[in-house]
């Protein structure tokens, strides 16, 4: 399935993206709550995938106004999967937990430098595709809710609802992706409502990290 995306001319930043000044932060980092009163029960082990592969590392060139790859999400670590078909091994994995996991929404963690700067913004919706102009674009994707056969684009902020499972994401590589002089860190996670500190950072256990080696 062909996945295009569509280039507006002014970004648009609003809630789904945890903007924290361009600071790295510690995934790890303790909540400033009472620590002894969390606990994560997620039962999701989740991955990211290119085609059927479970990818740990990614070499990409850094080609201003290219497509990096998309990533698929599916809630397993299966080194390599039996065939590529993305609505079907969706519902293979997730129909494999016995606990009701239909709770659990999907959100990405990315960080890089470029141009003297770092850069990290936790998303949780479309509304963060622009969020890393002129570097990068990031776009999300809802292959489940798809008729089969049929053709779609990433995910716009007015179209999502509450069933919507962001079950792929593209990097795309806008006009000054070149400047960037790190590697990329994609995270995905999946979490509920409890699964935030009071700054609203991740700190659930239900995630995966893979890094994106950059070179021009």
């Amino acid at each position: 399935m062909k996945k295009i995306f569509i280039l507006l001319l002014i970004p648009i930043i609003i809630t789904g993206c945890t903007k924290k000044e361009n600071t790295p932060i510690n995934l790890d980092k303790k909540m400033d709550i009472s620590v002894s009163t969390y606990q994560d029960d997620n039962p999701i082990t989740v991955g990211l995938y290119e085609d059927e592969y479970l990818i740990k590392e990614y070499q990409t060139n850094l080609t201003n106004m290219k497509d990096i790859t998309v990533f698929n999400i599916y809630y397993t670590n299966q080194e390599i999967l039996e065939n590529n078909y993305i609505k079907y091994n969706w519902n293979k994995y997730y129909n494999t937990y016995e606990e009701d996991i239909s709770n659990y929404k999907i959100g990405f963690i990315i960080s890089f430098e470029a141009d003297g700067q770092s850069y990290y913004e936790q998303i949780l919706d479309p509304d963060c595709e622009f969020i890393f102009a002129p570097y990068l674009y990031i776009y999300l994707y809802d292959d489940i809710h798809q008729p089969d056969g049929s053709w779609y684009s990433h995910i716009l902020p007015n179209e999502v609802t509450d069933e919507t499972i962001f079950s792929s994401i593209k990097l795309f590589m806008a006009d000054k992706a070149s400047s960037i002089s790190s590697p990329i860190t994609l995270t995905v996670f999946t979490y509920d409502e409890d699964d935030f500190d009071k700054d609203n950072n991740y700190i659930g256990k239900s995630k995966y990290t893979i890094t994106i080696n950059t070179q021009n």
